[in-house]
């Protein structure tokens, strides 16, 4: 699932892509499909950009310390124009199959509850929150607004003309490079290092350029902008919302170390865990180990085959902690992270899940299998660790987990 602090309520996008069943860096997955291929949006009209909108992207530019390389046209869009256009584009990107697979492997390990509609809770989540998207794919631009824009408007306006600035300076195809390839973790933490730097550049740019009349004005809309869908379950949320406030603090890190040259250097050598994002101090040097998990269909026995395979971050375990820990315990247990992976079987109603982390030390093992014991409770599924190694085994039902050992010992 693609998708830290919300940026004044609602969220923007970098591109219009929802989710992807992912796949540890180095370890194919078989269940991973190229999203289609869609036709380009017509190009946006080649006439004068209106003053206040020719304004802000001249302000971003001085903000950001990047000049744009070609003409770009923002396009201001009713609500609900953004919303068909948003929904066309999530439709397409999370198909049914797709998430019919991630829904019974998020219900069976827990974050999601029973019964959840993983598709329509991304489609609503994404129709009702987000206010502006940048699509790289076809390098176009459009925010809720009008060609007088508000100062809330212009603030959005603001990011994602960053993400224009970003792109034709660092080419943002790389990150539909990655989640085309499933490869959830990279992508996650380039997202994250593109969004951060485009709320931090808002700010300064609302800061510099807002009176402060306007901030007040701005905050007065941001808060009266509609909470998030009941439908939408909060990791979803947090799946959508982590690239941003967590991508920032990153971002403010790297100014602090050597200002706007640390995260140019940095797009250009990507972060490639949400633990470099979650822990600066260990970019660029901290790389993940490989984590392998073979194909346990035969030995589950017949029937059973795979359902689902996804990377698991540091920022994915953190978020799954925080459903049912504390802030703090999660963010210790989560710590010390060095690489993970799951994947899902079905055989009928049948599923089975095994999750497999790796750690620096065997007190972060330890200390992380201790908190997954709390995290599941009396829930069925079961915690193994070996050294630096943790497994956790969820099953639909005590049969499923059975098996799931039964098999996973053999392996």
């Amino acid at each position: 699932m693609r998708c830290g602090r919300a940026v004044a309520v609602a969220v923007t996008s970098i591109t219009l892509a929802a989710a992807c069943t992912g796949t540890n860096t180095d370890q194919t997955n078989p269940l991973c499909q190229a999203p289609p291929t869609l036709s380009p949006a017509p190009p946006a009209s080649e006439a004068s950009l209106p003053a206040a909108i020719a304004k802000v992207a001249q302000q971003v530019q001085q903000v950001r310390g990047l000049r744009f390389k070609r003409r770009v046209v923002p396009e201001p869009v009713t609500r609900g124009q953004i919303e068909r256009q948003l929904r066309a584009s999530l439709e397409t990107d999370f198909p049914p199959d797709l998430a019919a697979r991630e829904d019974r492997a998020w219900t069976t390990i827990g974050v999601i509850p029973a019964g959840t509609d993983l598709r329509q809770a991304v489609i609503d989540y994404g129709t009702s929150q987000i206010i502006g998207f940048y699509d790289s794919r076809a390098h176009r631009l459009v925010f809720q607004g009008r060609t007088s824009p508000t100062p809330y408007q212009r603030f959005t306006l603001a990011h994602e003309l960053t993400h224009a600035l970003q792109d034709q300076n660092f080419d943002l195809s790389r990150l539909d490079k990655l989640s085309a390839a499933c490869q959830d973790e990279r992508a996650e933490a380039l997202l994250s290092l593109t969004e951060g730097d485009a709320v931090e550049t808002q700010i300064r740019w609302a800061r510099q350029d807002l009176s402060s009349d306007e901030i007040n004005q701005l905050q007065d809309e941001a808060s009266s902008f509609p909470p998030p869908p009941a439908s939408t379950p909060p990791f979803v949320q947090q799946m959508f919302l982590f690239p941003y406030g967590n991508g920032q603090a990153f971002v403010e890190a790297l100014l602090n170390r050597d200002g706007e040259r640390a995260v140019n250097n940095a797009f250009r050598n990507p972060p490639v865990s949400t633990e470099q994002i979650l822990h600066p101090d260990k970019y660029p040097s901290d790389m993940p180990q490989t984590v392998k998990i073979p194909d346990l269909s035969d030995r589950l026995g017949q029937g059973w085959s795979l359902l689902d395979q996804e990377d698991v971050g540091e920022g994915w375990l953190l978020m799954l902690l925080e459903l049912r820990l504390s802030t703090g315990n999660s963010e210790d247990a989560a710590a010390g992270w060095d690489g993970g992976l799951l994947r899902a079987w079905g055989k009928g109603s049948e599923t089975a899940v095994l999750m497999q982390t790796v750690w620096d030390t065997n007190r972060d093992a330890s200390e992380f299998a201790t908190a997954m014991r709390d995290w599941i409770e009396n829930q069925g599924a079961e915690v193994n660790e070996s050294g630096t190694t943790v497994r956790v085994l969820f099953g639909a039902d005590r049969s499923a987990v059975d098996a799931l050992r039964a098999a996973a010992a053999q392996a």
